[in-house]
């Protein structure tokens, strides 16, 4: 019980006294508690109360979402419980309460660890023996030299504690600090391995209350400074390397944005003395890095098939590829020499051209369908009126119609060389139609005009040809000179 109670903060202590109705103040000694503590009649209960105060402090230090966190592993149910000291409350009564607590103490040590408790909760009684000495200054005025002397024994009883309270605790933050400074550094270097043995000796002789040489100390805070200092140091390289491997990564053409913060981060800690955090950044920047790099490098080799890919297609569609496949060639050879980043420009320059052989390539198809399909639809235009004049003459265009109409539904649905062949089929027909329609004329006394005027320019300069077409020579433009008859002269044909 003694050892459990040692172990409890004074804080708790203190809650202890007062649900035994035992009232020492505020200012009461932890000797005195823990002895007052100790006389009481059933020492049991108060282990098992003790214990229960112990654990509901640690849980009190938690956060709210830590302390559901340690619910959901030790399976005890929260459900319902917003305020922090029902949840608190629950998981000191849960049935797995000895196991939470071990691993409370297990992750928090810091009651044993360089005299935390003399640090921070040693009753250092300033004020009590401020308050003695007054006192006894005032009986001494007063007279009363009796309560004066009882006061003047009790202040030097307390402060000749006090004094050696104190040199602990001073002796606890010393050694603290040189926790601090040894926490980030490397355990394989030897001068903090030195450090973190003499750190040891110096905690266990405060916790076990023996009292501590000060060449110990003197060592420690020297070793832990040299380590400290020389991890310090070795950061500062580690933020050299990482900014190469960045810089590495980006002539590569890799994307380093993630890399680069993570080093600011850590160049940032670094200057603040957070040597752990800088350490972890640097590291997360490093492997960012080589990540950003074996990505590209693995994109970059990716690429070569598909840029084969673009310039056998570009020659599949007419394109001329000879520079591109040069450039191709040298950027297997740069892969091969380990210049990925020269590589990956190669490729992209290659990459380009065949694109670019493709798109004229395309452009041309496309002129070309279109120039085919103006050509047929000027053959369909043009046989047009030979048709209505045929058909005022009563002569037969069928077959004519029918490769004009299966020309046109062909042209409609985007097949443009089939839409050209049915075009011609059916040009090829009209000139056979024609010289039907040249017979017909003669036997209706049809005679081509010798002169005329266009009907565009105005001009008189035009050409009129058997087959019915006229073309004037000053603007281009081709006109039907003989169309379908008009009503007087289908009677006149019918007289004849």
């Amino acid at each position: 019980m003694q050892e459990t109670l040692s172990h409890l903060p004074t804080e708790v202590l203190r809650e202890l006294a007062r649900a035994h109705r035992i009232d020492r103040g505020r200012q009461a000694e932890r000797t005195l508690l823990i002895e007052t503590l100790l006389s009481l009649p059933d020492p049991d209960a108060v282990l098992v109360e003790a214990d229960r105060r112990r654990m509901e402090y640690r849980l009190g230090r938690l956060r709210p979402r830590q302390l559901r966190d340690l619910g959901e592993r030790h399976r005890v149910s929260l459900h319902g419980l917003k305020k922090k000291w029902d949840l608190v409350e629950a998981l000191a009564s849960a049935p797995d309460a000895s196991e939470i607590l071990m691993e409370l103490e297990a992750q928090a040590p810091a009651e044993r660890d360089a005299g935390l408790i003399l640090g921070r909760d040693s009753t250092v009684d300033f004020d009590r023996v401020e308050d003695l000495l007054v006192q006894a200054r005032k009986r001494f005025q007063e007279r009363r030299f009796e309560a004066a002397l009882t006061a003047a024994q009790e202040a030097s009883r307390i402060a000749e504690r006090t004094t050696e309270q104190l040199r602990r605790a001073s002796w606890s933050y010393a050694i603290l600090a040189a926790q601090g400074l040894l926490e980030p550094c490397d355990p394989a270097d030897p001068e903090a391995a030195t450090a973190r043995a003499l750190l040891e000796r110096a905690r266990e002789a405060l916790f076990r209350g023996a009292s501590i040489d000060d060449d110990v100390l003197r060592d420690l805070v020297r070793a832990s400074e040299g380590a400290h200092s020389r991890e310090a140091e070795r950061i500062r390289d580690h933020l050299a390397l990482t900014r190469d491997a960045i810089r590495e990564a980006a002539n590569l053409g890799a994307s380093i944005a993630l890399a680069e913060d993570a080093w600011k981060r850590g160049a940032d800690f670094l200057d603040r003395g957070r040597l752990r955090a800088a350490r972890e950044s640097f590291l997360e920047a490093a492997q960012r890095a080589d990540d950003a790099r074996a990505h590209r490098i693995r994109d970059v080799e990716d690429s070569v098939r598909s840029v084969s890919d673009h310039i056998e297609l570009a020659r599949n569609v007419g394109a001329e590829m000879g520079e591109a496949e040069q450039l191709h060639a040298a950027a297997r050879q740069a892969i091969g020499a380990g210049e990925h980043g020269h590589a990956g420009d190669l490729l992209k320059r290659a990459e380009r051209l065949a694109m670019k052989g493709q798109q004229k390539q395309i452009e041309r198809a496309i002129q070309l369908r279109e120039a085919q399909v103006e050509k047929a639809r000027a053959i369909l235009i043009a046989c047009e009126p030979v048709l209505k004049e045929a058909e005022t003459y009563d002569l037969n265009p069928t077959e004519v119609r029918t490769l004009l109409r299966q020309a046109q539904d062909v042209l409609t649905k985007g097949d443009y060389l089939g839409g050209l062949t049915f075009a011609r089929n059916a040009e090829e027909a009209t000139r056979r139609l024609e010289a039907q329609i040249d017979d017909e004329r003669r036997h209706r006394g049809i005679q081509k005009p010798r002169s005329g005027i266009c009907s565009v320019c105005r001009s008189a300069h035009v050409t009129f040809q058997d087959d019915g077409w006229g073309h004037c020579s000053d603007c281009g433009n081709a006109f039907r000179w003989r169309g379908a008859l008009g009503v007087w002269e289908r009677l006149r044909g019918l007289i004849r």
